[in-house]
């Protein structure tokens, strides 16, 4: 009871100081003035894009393309006409890098003037991409610089589409000449492959025949090395013959001339009667050889005419053998008749008669025999050099016809792979015609469309799967700045506030804490109910859990004045500099703005040990997310902050009560 009537007298001694009053009110609204300002400008600066100043150059010469132009700087700037996303001015070069030095522009967007001419090169051997240049003057705004590179970013992606777009367009204009080829290859491939049918037949016909030509040309080359031999024994023969005709010509030569000679004794004889018996005798003798001679011309004329069948049909020759054959019978009968002789006187003067006509016939024959014999030895020796020369062209023809039985051979091989080929190319080819007749009904089936040319501009679609939405920067930035409102609330309150002093000499420590803790603790209440009022009604701020909100903030807001009422209340103004020293350890420790694990190592370990951690945790939960399993974790966390910072106060009220006793009882002492 002591406790709540020094507390009141408190709030009178306060409410009478109208300064004081005007103070704490003013207090009351620093959260909201820090966070609310902090929250409000970066609520969503995207959203005011527009109202930024790009400038934009377009230098781009344009190309030709698949026998189409292509302007894709203009088509560029028509865009950018038309997109309201940032404040676009189209100006110069010149104007465009002097306005960035001036500050009128935040960055500048150059398109090359080869800058199409680049777009066309996909096809190319060494394409090269489309190059914008993007300018931007760090200095004057590095957050805007920033937020220019994401914004090209995006324009980079929109102008890859737009080429890629008039890349597929190209392309499948192609695919339907290419469409139109294939299926002519394919007729063609058909047409091939018909052919092929027919040259493998061939092939195959080939093959037979000209294994037969290799099995003839080893007859052949055997007839013909017999042939050669008949040829060498013929070329012999010959000779041998051509020698025998000689001696035969010179043989009926000399019976010629004797035929003579006998023919002039005939006469000789018949006009000498008187030598008769002389003559007789002689001719007895004479008949004896003449008739030897006689056989033996018959025989051989005879012998010559089996031998020479061609010679026989000779008239001359027969008329010969005619002759020799009667002058055989004849010398015969002149020998066995020799003895009847003079009795026959008249038949011997009739026989001479008849001797005399038979020898003429027999000279006549003879010399025709002679005559035919010279022709004969002339023929014979013709006949001896043909022989000769059958026998070289025969032993020629032997060594070409073996030649032609190894390269019939060869010939035979090569024509059974050419088979085997012309076999495999009949069966290529069909396949060849029956994939270009799928080839072409596949690609028949595609045609171009816009949406077919979209999906190759834009082939991915990322579909963004969110577990919590956060709407905007000031929504996901207001766990922060709340935080670090309050807290800079918290530790303004102590500069018009009084941290010790009361109206009267409190009763106790305890009195003395529970008057500074209500009033703190009202202050901390009211404003962060402020806060809270002024972000979700006047700004907008929309929150998952409402009354986990105003909770947690009012917890935040307590636990606040509780650890700078502790340090200040302890240390005075010192207390106050430790303060801010915390808060600052805060702003970054805290992972209020960027994630703990990239802030320095040794702020990751502090962290754990700075209360608004938690409470941007547990902010972040209730605003945007539904894990207040979490939220309570958190809020545990900063009660226990709060808590303990509460009771360190106390002990510090207590210790500098019994202090103050102590001093005011000392003048006593010395007195008595």
């Amino acid at each position: 009871m002591k406790a709540l009537s020094f507390t009141g007298k408190e709030f009178v001694r306060i409410m009478r100081n109208r300064k004081l009053i005007i103070s704490i009110i003013g207090v009351m609204f620093i959260p909201i003035m820090y966070s609310g300002m902090l929250i409000g400008s970066f609520w969503d600066p995207y959203g005011k894009l527009n109202e930024l100043p790009v400038a934009v150059v377009n230098e781009d010469a344009g190309a030709q393309f698949k026998g189409k132009d292509l302007a894709v700087g203009s088509d560029l700037v028509k865009e950018l006409k038309e997109n309201k996303e940032f404040k676009w001015e189209f100006v110069n070069r010149t104007d465009a890098k002097q306005g960035l030095q001036d500050g009128k522009y935040y960055y500048a967007v150059e398109i090359p003037d080869n800058f199409s001419k680049q777009a066309t090169t996909l096809l190319d051997e060494k394409p090269q991409p489309a190059a914008l240049t993007y300018m931007s003057n760090d200095s004057g705004n590095y957050l805007a610089a920033k937020i220019g590179q994401s914004a090209i970013a995006k324009l980079q992606t929109e102008i890859s589409q737009q080429v890629t777009k008039a890349y597929a367009e190209a392309v499948f204009a192609n695919i339907g000449d290419a469409t139109a080829g294939i299926a002519k290859a394919s007729g063609g491939a058909s047409q091939l492959s018909s052919g092929a049918a027919d040259a493998n037949s061939g092939a195959a016909q080939l093959r037979d025949n000209v294994a037969k030509l290799a099995s003839s040309t080893q007859q052949l080359a055997g007839g013909v090395a017999t042939l050669d031999q008949g040829a060498e024994q013929l070329a012999k023969g010959t000779a041998q013959v051509s020698d025998g005709t000689a001696a035969l010509s010179a043989g009926l030569g000399k019976l010629d001339a004797a035929g003579a000679k006998l023919s002039g004794g005939a006469d000789a004889a018949a006009s000498a009667g008187a030598k008769l018996a002389e003559g007789l005798a002689s001719a007895k003798q004479g008949s004896a050889q003449l008739a030897g001679a006689a056989a033996k011309l018959s025989a051989a004329l005879e012998a010559y005419a089996a031998a020479h069948p061609d010679a026989a049909q000779d008239a001359a020759l027969q008329g010969l053998v005619g002759a020799a054959r009667e002058v055989s019978a004849g010398a015969a009968g002149l020998s066995g008749g020799s003895a009847q002789l003079a009795a026959g006187g008249t038949e011997l003067q009739r026989g001479q008669s008849q001797l005399q006509q038979g020898l003429a016939q027999l000279q006549q024959g003879l010399a025709a025999a002679s005559d035919s014999g010279a022709k004969l030895a002339a023929g014979a020796h013709s006949a001896a050099a043909g022989a000769a020369k059958l026998a070289d062209g025969t032993a020629a023809a032997g060594r070409g016809a073996a030649q032609l039985s190894g390269g019939a051979g060869k010939l035979a091989s090569g024509s059974a792979e050419l088979a085997s080929g012309t076999a495999k190319l009949a069966s290529g080819s069909a396949e060849l015609s029956t994939k270009l007749s799928d080839a072409a009904g596949e690609t028949g089936g595609i045609i171009g469309t816009d949406a077919l040319y979209d999906m190759f501009a834009k082939p991915v679609q990322v579909e963004e799967v969110k577990l919590t939405e956060v709407p905007n920067y000031g929504t996901g930035f207001t766990p922060y700045f709340l935080s670090l409102g309050l807290f800079v609330g918290a530790l303004l309150s102590t500069t018009v506030m009084p941290m010790r002093e009361t109206g009267s000499r409190p009763s106790s420590g305890w009195s003395w804490f529970v008057s500074k803790l209500s009033l703190f603790a009202i202050v901390g209440l009211v404003q962060a109910t402020i806060a809270d009022l002024i972000l979700i009604y006047g700004i907008g701020l929309h929150v998952n859990h409402m009354g986990a909100f105003i909770g947690m903030s009012l917890l935040a807001s307590f636990t606040f004045m509780m650890i700078i009422q502790f340090l200040v209340t302890l240390l005075d103004n010192p207390g106050r500099f430790v303060s801010v020293m915390l808060l600052i350890l805060q702003l970054t420790g805290s992972a209020g703005t960027y994630p703990s694990e990239l802030v320095p190592s040794w702020l990751q370990h502090v962290s754990a040990w700075l209360p608004m951690t938690y409470t941007i945790k547990a902010f972040r939960e209730i605003v945007t997310g539904n894990e207040l399993v979490i939220t309570g974790n958190m809020a545990l966390h900063v009660a226990l902050f709060g808590v303990i910072s509460a009771a360190l106060t106390l002990l510090v009220f207590t210790m500098m009560h019994r202090k103050e006793k102590r001093q005011a009882a000392s003048p006593v002492e010395l007195t008595a």
